[in-house]
């Protein structure tokens, strides 16, 4: 009996010390450095990034970048194919207010919706390839590649 105490007592205050640590580096690593959406802008730990702040959380994940790169393509053509759709809006707009052009002003709507739906269709494209940057850069934050 005296023995089984003395054996729990010296079990229970080894496995006390070792799982006694204050800070658990994956938990630390997962709660201050990793990235994640926060409305329009991003979060890293108690810091407010935005998109263009982005390109520097990259350095060590080559995929990450990649998609990173990708997604900042697809959201500057979504932005051109954005200010294209506005001019061709206020085009068909300006042309019924004016002389009353019916085709010219049909014409520019159409232009005006496809290039709405094409700035919409990049601009998907930008959040996915950015999502998938982001998750490709936390993956290999949290879990380095050991070599």
């Amino acid at each position: 009996m005296h023995k089984n105490l003395c054996f729990f007592l010296i079990v229970t205050c080894f496995t006390n010390i070792a799982f006694s640590q204050k800070t658990d580096s994956l938990k630390y690593k997962y709660t201050n450095q990793t990235i994640y959406r926060y409305g329009g802008a991003f979060m890293k730990g108690n810091e407010r990034l935005y998109f263009k702040d982005l390109s520097k959380e990259f350095s060590m994940s080559d995929l990450g970048l990649i998609s990173y790169t990708k997604s900042r393509k697809y959201r500057n053509t979504s932005k051109i194919f954005s200010y294209a759709s506005m001019f061709a809006g206020l085009a068909a707009v300006s042309i019924l207010a004016n002389n009353g052009n019916r085709n010219l002003a049909l014409g520019f709507y159409g232009g005006h919706m496809l290039t709405m739906y094409g700035s919409m269709k990049y601009r998907s494209l930008s959040t996915q390839s950015l999502d998938r940057a982001l998750w490709q850069r936390n993956k290999d934050l949290l879990f380095p590649e050991t070599r």
